[in-house]
């Protein structure tokens, strides 16, 4: 049954009530005793339409090692620190999320506006960016790979060398075997990757300079492994090929930019109508941005704690989706502003080179 609330809020009021009411009694009657609401063998519940504003978050690549991630010795040390969150803080993360109620939903259920949940959760929609996975021994998993039936993240030379905990997608899909509740209707988070070093730990493309021969190797198990992860329900958006800020970048470095993600990205993960600006910069009003219209682009997933502008709300050949980060700033500096989804406190970990009370900005 779908029940749609909207009106005044008194009505709003009563129909929310009315359907905590139907669902209460559903779960009392059909869900076994030892299960979890919602939980693994529940039944389907009563549906609302949410007209709110849905939260969109992302990551980065996660850090596993916290030695190497954050040692003295490696220079990519507060890049980690600023940019990026913990295996850990993004398992803690998930359980936050769960418990709180949220429950994720496809961008592309957000873009068509109409957004349908079970009652009593919340729906949110995740991205993870860049996913090249080209730091060895810095940290980070290697690649993501397709292993007895589901996703595994490979580290060459660890002990063990793969698993299904040191990765967002890795650890998200972990979670959802546990909590099928947590994806509604196949939801699952938007990967946006580049293309210079290849993606998710496959060399693909010319600029990660390997031989025609591995290069070759990687695109058909990259395609087939980007299928699974479409049959999970991952979609994939375009972070441009070179992830070059927008400001710096003329518009025929653009265009080029664009020519080489349609070629080589493409052909791998499928024609997408997403851009994730990197590092969200952007320039709506811009002329160049008029660019990615030329290829197709027309909804643009920004950073920031806002709503689009005026200017970009008014824009009816495009959407603009801000995105909060989820990264060791965020963390240290959103507390207030991320109350409702997390106590980022609570998630963060001491394992970090900076302490939590450190302010520095982005």
């Amino acid at each position: 049954m779908l029940l749609c609330m909207r009106g005044d809020s008194f009505a709003r009021r009563s129909v929310a009530i009315v359907c905590l009411l139907i669902c209460t009694y559903v779960l009392a009657y059909t869900v076994p005793q030892n299960s979890h609401a919602y939980g693994e063998t529940a039944p389907a519940c009563v549906l609302y339409e949410y007209d709110g504003k849905v939260e969109h978050i992302f990551t980065h690549e996660l850090i596993f090692d916290t030695d190497a991630a954050y040692s003295p010795s490696n220079k990519l040390r507060n890049c980690f620190d600023k940019d990026h969150m913990t295996s850990r803080e993004f398992a803690a993360l998930l359980d936050a999320l769960y418990t709180r109620g949220y429950v994720l939903v496809r961008l592309e259920s957000v873009l068509d506006g109409h957004v349908t949940v079970p009652i009593g959760k919340i729906p949110l929609v995740m991205s993870f960016d860049d996913m090249t996975y080209d730091t060895h021994g810095c940290g980070c998993v290697d690649k993501l790979v397709w292993r007895d039936g589901g996703v595994w993240d490979y580290t060459a030379g660890e002990e063990p060398q793969y698993t299904r905990e040191r990765e967002n997608v890795t650890i998200l899909e972990s979670f959802i075997e546990k909590h099928p509740d947590f994806s509604y209707d196949g939801g699952r988070a938007t990967l946006c990757v580049n293309g210079y070093n290849g993606i998710l730990g496959y060399r693909i493309t010319p600029d990660c300079r390997v031989s025609e021969k591995v290069m070759e190797r990687d695109r058909t198990e990259a395609t087939a492994f980007v299928k699974e992860l479409k049959n999970l329900g991952y979609s994939f958006a375009s972070h441009t090929y070179y992830h070059k800020y927008f400001n710096s970048t003329s518009a025929s470095e653009l265009r080029k930019d664009c020519r080489k993600w349609r070629e080589y990205i493409a052909p791998v993960v499928g024609d997408t109508r997403v851009l994730c600006y990197p590092a969200g910069e952007h320039n709506a009003k811009s002329a160049k941005n008029k660019v990615f219209g030329e290829y197709g682009y027309d909804v643009f997933l920004c950073v920031g704690c806002h709503a689009e502008t005026k200017y970009e709300r008014e824009q009816g050949d495009a959407k603009f989706i801000y995105r909060k980060p989820f990264d060791g700033t965020a963390l240290r500096l959103y507390r207030d502003m991320y109350a409702h989804l997390v106590d980022t406190r609570e998630i963060y970990d001491v394992r970090r080179f900076r302490p939590f009370s450190y302010k520095g900005g982005y």
